[in-house]
Order: structure tokens, then C-alpha cells, then sequence
């Protein structure tokens, strides 16, 4: 074969975007609330249901931000159509398993659906205006998200109070590490004490408050304790000086101290 026949390699083809989630913490903030919620009861049809719709919603995050041209004129051009093959589906999915729910689950069920639902309604206007990372948009967040076990765990057959403790608990839990956590963030930026004042006082006094509250018997032990494990490495990221660079490894953290929060509420709310 002679030169002029030659030919250069040819170039691999990009791989495709993800469109999976990036905020990886979020991952956790559903799943770990959906877990408990499904072991503080005996789930059926409905609960698995509603679960399934809440996963879900949660995996048409990016394909709307995709849409929304919130990652770049260019991801949408590019992903765009597929973005929106994946939000039909998944809207599908959201439909189909939703219905279970709603024909199967007990009226209480029903109800509690509405909390979360206006959470996320709440969450999808911070996302439009483009104040998803603010802190309030965080916070609301994460409050929709551990809000989708409130159903799930009534679907269940949990206690009301059980259902409605496990909520108030994880979403105190993600607010306190939220704020830690944009305090390290702060303070690597030299952006002034503000953030870490706040989650110190967020911290002391969210432990504080239920510690009083079992004292005074307006809340089961089970509440500061399940708190324990976030109070203590968010006391322990503002006390030291984390840099940056240990996110990572304040991120597992955080899934330690979920898994400790979750064993703890299942084993002192089941069946209470």
C-alpha cells in the first residue's frame, strides 16, 4: 500500500453525557430516609410503589436541567433530545408507580403525600430561578427529599408519630450538616464568619432543643440520640480547621453518621 493510502486513526467518539444526579450528597438524602421509612413498617405494593416514583422523580433532575439549558446551550443542543427521552420514561415510571400508591395506600397515606410534594414544587422554582446551591435551596432540598419517607412509611403501616419523628430527625440532621459543611466551604474562601456561626448555632442548638424536649417528655429518647452521630462531626468539622480538600472525606462521614442515624431510628421506632 502505497503512502497516499494511509490513513490517520481514528478518534474514539466522546462518551456520552451522564445524566445521572451530580449532587452526590442528595443521593443519601433520599435513600437513606426512603430505607428507614420502609423498615419502621411492613411495606407492600403501595409503599414499594411510592418508593419507586420518588426514585424516579429524583433521576429527572439532571434531564430537566439538561432541558432548562442550565448545563450549557451547548448540553442542550447536544443532549437535549435524549434528556428528554429520558424525562418521557421516567415520567412514565413517576405516573405508573404513583397510581399504585394512590389506589393502594391508606387514606393517612394519601395525606402525607401533600408535604412533600409542595417541598419539591418549592425545590423546582429554586431550581427555575437558578438558587438551587443557595443555602436555602439546599436546605428546602434536603427537607423534600427526607420527606419522601413520611408516605412511604405510613404506606407501611407505621405509627403517624413514628413517621412524622424519623422526618423531623433526618431533615434536622441534613440541615446542621448542610451548614457545616458550607461553613468549611466558607471558610476556605475567607468569606467572612457568617456561615460558621450559623452552623454552630444550628448545631448546639437543634441538639440542645431535643435533648430538652426528652427531658420534658415531649419527644422520645430515641430523637437526640438518632441526632448524635450529625451533631458530633458537624461540631467536629466547625471545631477544626477541615480544608477543602477533605470534603471527601467528610462525605463519607456523612454516610457513616446516616447509617448510624438509620439503625438508631429503626431500632428504637419499629413497632413503638
Amino acid at each position: 500500500m502505497g503512502e497516499g493510502m494511509t490513513s490517520a486513526p481514528l478518534a474514539s467518539p466522546a462518551p456520552a453525557r451522564s445524566l445521572a444526579p451530580r449532587e452526590h450528597g442528595a443521593y443519601g438524602q433520599l435513600g437513606m430516609p426512603l430505607v428507614a421509612a420502609l423498615a419502621l413498617g411492613r411495606p407492600g405494593m403501595a409503599a414499594f410503589g411510592l418508593t419507586i416514583a420518588w426514585v424516579a422523580a429524583f433521576l429527572a433532575h439532571e434531564p430537566v436541567l439538561v432541558l432548562l439549558g442550565q448545563r450549557g446551550k451547548k448540553a442542550r443542543a447536544q443532549d437535549g433530545p435524549r434528556a428528554a427521552r429520558r424525562l418521557a420514561w421516567l415520567g412514565a415510571a413517576m405516573a405508573l408507580f404513583g397510581g399504585v400508591f394512590l389506589v393502594l395506600a391508606p387514606p393517612p397515606a394519601r395525606l402525607a403525600l401533600v408535604p412533600p410534594v409542595v417541598l419539591g414544587l418549592v425545590v423546582m422554582a429554586f431550581v427555575w430561578r437558578k438558587e438551587e446551591k443557595t443555602a436555602a435551596g439546599e436546605i428546602i432540598a434536603a427537607a423534600a427529599l427526607s420527606g419522601a419517607g413520611f408516605p412511604v412509611a405510613l404506606a407501611g403501616g407505621a405509627p403517624m408519630s413514628s413517621a412524622a419523628l424519623a422526618w423531623g430527625v433526618w431533615t434536622t440532621a441534613f440541615l446542621v450538616s448542610t451548614l457545616a459543611v458550607r461553613a468549611v466551604i466558607a471558610r476556605a474562601k475567607h468569606e467572612g464568619m457568617a456561615p460558621l456561626v450559623a452552623a454552630y448555632v444550628a448545631t448546639i442548638g437543634f441538639g440542645a432543643a431535643s435533648v430538652i424536649l426528652v427531658l420534658r417528655g415531649v419527644l422520645p429518647n430515641a430523637v437526640p440520640i438518632a441526632l448524635a452521630p450529625f451533631v458530633l462531626l458537624s461540631l467536629g468539622v466547625c471545631v477544626f480547621p477541615v480544608h477543602t480538600r477533605e470534603l471527601r472525606r467528610i462525605g463519607w462521614g456523612l454516610i457513616a453518621a446516616s447509617v448510624a442515624t438509620l439503625v438508631i431510628l429503626v431500632a428504637t421506632l419499629r413497632g413503638s
